[in-house]
C-alpha cells in the first residue's frame, strides 16, 4: 500500500467541487459534490442517535433502494437539517432532485449529507441557485478534491483528506480516496442503516454493494467508533463509500488488500478529526494491549480518550495518573488493578506512569515535574495501557479539553 495525492478524487473516474451558496453568513464555501463518471455501488453507516437528521433518514432509504445505481454525494454545511420533521426530508429531496437534473444524473442517484446548526431548515432555493456554479467547478484534480473537502467544514480549522494506492490479489492496482469533517460533537456511534462527523470514501475497485457495506462497517468500528472529542454523538454522523470499478480487474469483494486500504484511509481521517478537535492542543492516542476480549480492549481505550478529567489533565500537562486508572476502572473491561501498567510510549522512549497498579517510582522525587515538562512538549501523547488479562488490543483517539472548547460552543449559534 502506498499513500498518494488526490484525496477524494484520487480514484479514477471521480470528480469533486466545493462552492459558496450563501448558507454560511461568513461567506465560506458550504456546498460540496463528489461525482462519478459512471454508476457506483455504494454503502453507508449512520449515527445511532435516535434523533436523526433528515439526510441520514433519506440517505439510508436511498442506499436500501438502489445501492448499485449511485453517482455521487451532495453535502451542505452550515445547516444540519435536523429537528426539521417531514419538511426537512422534503427539503433535502427537492435539493437532490434539482442537483440530479443539473448534473444529468438519474433520479435517486445522489446521496445527501448535512452538518451545522440543528433546528433551521435548509435554504433550498438559495442552494439550488448555486448548482450551476457547482457543476462548472467539478474537477478531477487534487484542487477539486481540496475545495470539496473545505466546503464540508464547520468549526474545523483544516480539511481532512487521505488517499492510498493498493495492489489487489489479481494484480489490479486500485485507489481509495477519502475526506472527512469533524471538530466538535464527536463521539461517533456508527452502525449499518442506523457539529458532526462526516466521512466519505471513493474507490475505483470493482466491489459489490454488500461487500462495500461489510468493509465500511468493519473499518468504521475500529476507527471512527474509537474516536472521541467531547462524548456527544451527533444527529448527523454519516460515512459513505462509493465504488465505480474504473480500475477493472476481478471483483475485490473478499480482497484483503482492498479491506486494508479502506481501513487505512478511515484511520487516517479519524486521527485527523481527533487532532483538529475544537480548541484542542494535543492529540491523545490510547493503545490498550493484554485485554481479555476485543470488546474489553475497545471499552478501555474509549473510556480513557472520552474522560473529561483525563482530557483536562492533558491540557494542563498534569501527570494525574489516578484519572487514567479511574477511567479504566469504570470502562467495564475486566482488569485487576494490581496488574495495571500505563506508560507514555514513543519510538525509543517509554515513560512509566503506572506500574503494577501503583504510580510509577519515576513520578516521585521530582520525577513528576519531568513528566509534566514532557507533556508540555508533546503535541501527540501516546498512552500504552497493558491489562495483562489476555491477548486482545485496540486503539482509540481523542484530544485534550481546553478553554477554547467552551468558548467555541458557548457561542456556536451566534
Amino acid at each position: 500500500m502506498l499513500r498518494v495525492a488526490g484525496g477524494i478524487a484520487a480514484p479514477h473516474g471521480f470528480r469533486a467541487a466545493g462552492v459558496a451558496s450563501g448558507v454560511k453568513r461568513s461567506g465560506r464555501s458550504d456546498l460540496s459534490i463528489i461525482a462519478s463518471l459512471t454508476e457506483c455501488d455504494g454503502a453507508g453507516v449512520f449515527t445511532t442517535n435516535r434523533v436523526r437528521a433528515a439526510p441520514v433518514t433519506l440517505g439510508a432509504e436511498r442506499l436500501a433502494r438502489s445501492p448499485s445505481q449511485l453517482r455521487g454525494i451532495l453535502t451542505v454545511s452550515g445547516v444540519a437539517n435536523a429537528l426539521t420533521g417531514p419538511e426537512g426530508i422534503d427539503d433535502n429531496r427537492r435539493l437532490l432532485d434539482a442537483a440530479e437534473t443539473e448534473l444529468g444524473f438519474p433520479a435517486g442517484s445522489l446521496l445527501p449529507a448535512c452538518t451545522g446548526v440543528i433546528g433551521p431548515r435548509l435554504p433550498v432555493d438559495r442552494i439550488i441557485a448555486a448548482l450551476p456554479q457547482l457543476r462548472a467547478a467539478l474537477d478531477a484534480s487534487g484542487d477539486g478534491a481540496e475545495r470539496a473537502a473545505h466546503a464540508i467544514l464547520t468549526t474545523d480549522t483544516k480539511a481532512k483528506v487521505a488517499s492510498v494506492r493498493a495492489r489487489l490479489a489479481d494484480g489490479t492496482v486500485v485507489r481509495v480516496g477519502g475526506m472527512a469533517k469533524g471538530s466538535g460533537m464527536i463521539a461517533p456511534r456508527l452502525a449499518p442503516l442506523h457539529a458532526t462527523t462526516l466521512a466519505f470514501l471513493t474507490t475505483d475497485a470493482r466491489v459489490r454493494a454488500p461487500a462495500l457495506a461489510r468493509a465500511l462497517a468493519h473499518g468504521a468500528e475500529s476507527t471512527f467508533n474509537m474516536l472521541s472529542v467531547d462524548g456527544d454523538t451527533s444527529t448527523n454522523d454519516t460515512a459513505y463509500v462509493l465504488a465505480n470499478g474504473a480500475a477493472g480487474g476481478k471483483y475485490a469483494d473478499e480482497d484483503r488488500a482492498f479491506a486494508a486500504a479502506i481501513h487505512a484511509v478511515l484511520e487516517s481521517l479519524a486521527r485527523q478529526v481527533a487532532r483538529d478537535g475544537e480548541g484542542a492542543t494535543k492529540l491523545l492516542t490510547v493503545h490498550v494491549t493484554g485485554a481479555r476480549t476485543l470488546d474489553d480492549a475497545r471499552a478501555a481505550a474509549r473510556a480513557v480518550v472520552g474522560s473529561t478529567l483525563v482530557k483536562a489533565a492533558l491540557f494542563g500537562a498534569d501527570p494525574n495518573v489516578g484519572r487514567i486508572a479511574c477511567a479504566l476502572g469504570y470502562s467495564g473491561a475486566k482488569l485487576d488493578p494490581d496488574r495495571l501498567d500505563v506508560s507514555i510510549t514513543r519510538p525509543r522512549q517509554s515513560v512509566p506512569l503506572i506500574v503494577r497498579g501503583r504510580p510509577a517510582p519515576s513520578l516521585e522525587n521530582g520525577g513528576g515535574a519531568r513528566v509534566r515538562d514532557l507533556l508540555r512538549q508533546l503535541d501527540e501523547v501516546p498512552l500504552e495501557v497493558r491489562l495483562h488479562e489476555g491477548r486482545a488490543s485496540a486503539t482509540a483517539w481523542g484530544c485534550d479539553l481546553s478553554y477554547a472548547y467552551v468558548q467555541i460552543n458557548a457561542a456556536y449559534r451566534s
